[in-house]
């Protein structure tokens, strides 16, 4: 165990050997571009003292969907007021309601984040660094969204619902809601048809602390990073429709599986893992 040990060290002590002796600092900087899994980036880099670079950049992830999942709305005393209209007046529903409306909502994520970060360099400037700083996220919301739920309901559910209510007196209109807890969350009208969004925010800035094997400012004209770390956060809230929702635990319960393992996880473990590979081009 001794002799691996000092093997492993040796191993370090000698990654730190590779010195960039021909980088001054303020003088020299480089351009990067990576993937990883936080989507891509770009981000530029500059010395600032013999162990240290300072790095500035912006994370994007693509758009699209993680996973898919159900929502699901109980309609059954919508159905049971269509029907007793109907008994009474002998008017035939075009639309009707089941006992439940599905709303097949996409679940994605807010990954698109201005970066500053401090990478120090313990053996003068080697190749292992230990990376260390903070990501923004702009929102016009005051917590930015990181998980974001939502979807449609289907044409003939809000069809119906709109129906209904055109033989409702003012004030006895129904509504479709989304039921969480002991809390209703009406589903709100957007583009003709009915609309569900839930959001995971958390407050925009983050903070990171990493590990790494690559120069930041290469001594040729291209360098290679790879880097593990994680985006920490903080102040986390669900919120649906607009509305916080008291419980993590019982929004969680109406998702699939895979949906629900996500929001849990994010609500219990403020940590969000990377891994990043790094493509560095010296410009100067």
């Amino acid at each position: 165990m001794r002799k691996q040990i000092l093997t492993l060290l040796a191993a370090f002590i000698s990654i730190g050997a590779w010195a960039q002796d021909n980088m001054e600092p303020f003088r020299h900087f480089s351009v990067g571009a990576e993937v990883g899994l936080h989507g891509f980036g770009v981000e530029l880099a500059v010395p600032v003292q013999k162990h240290l670079v300072l790095k500035a950049g912006y994370n994007w992830a693509p758009a699209g969907d993680l996973l898919r999942t159900d929502l699901v709305i109980d309609t059954k005393e919508l159905r049971e007021a269509q029907e007793q209209y109907s008994a009474a007046t002998s008017y035939e529903f075009e639309h009707k309601f089941g006992d439940e409306a599905i709303i097949n909502a996409g679940l994605g994520m807010n990954l698109n984040n201005f970066k500053a970060m401090i990478n120090w360099y313990p053996f003068a400037l080697g190749r292992f660094y230990v990376a260390g700083g903070v990501y923004y996220t702009p929102s016009s919301k005051q917590n930015a969204p990181f998980l974001k739920v939502s979807g449609n309901t289907a044409e003939n559910d809000w069809a119906a619902l709109q129906e209904l209510n055109s033989k409702a007196l003012p004030g006895q209109e129904k509504e479709l809601a989304l039921t969480i807890g002991d809390e209703n969350y009406p589903v709100m009208e957007k583009d003709g048809c009915g609309y569900m969004q839930a959001d995971f925010r958390m407050d925009p800035l983050k903070y990171y602390l990493g590990l790494g094997l690559g120069r930041c400012i290469p001594n040729r004209t291209l360098g290679l990073q790879l880097e593990a770390g994680a985006m920490i956060y903080h102040n986390s809230v669900l919120y649906c429709q607009d509305k916080e929702v008291g419980s993590i635990t019982d929004a969680a319960e109406g998702l699939d599986n895979d949906a629900k393992e996500i929001l849990e996880y994010v609500d219990k473990y403020p940590v969000y893992p990377q891994i990043t590979l790094r493509l560095s081009f010296r410009a100067l």
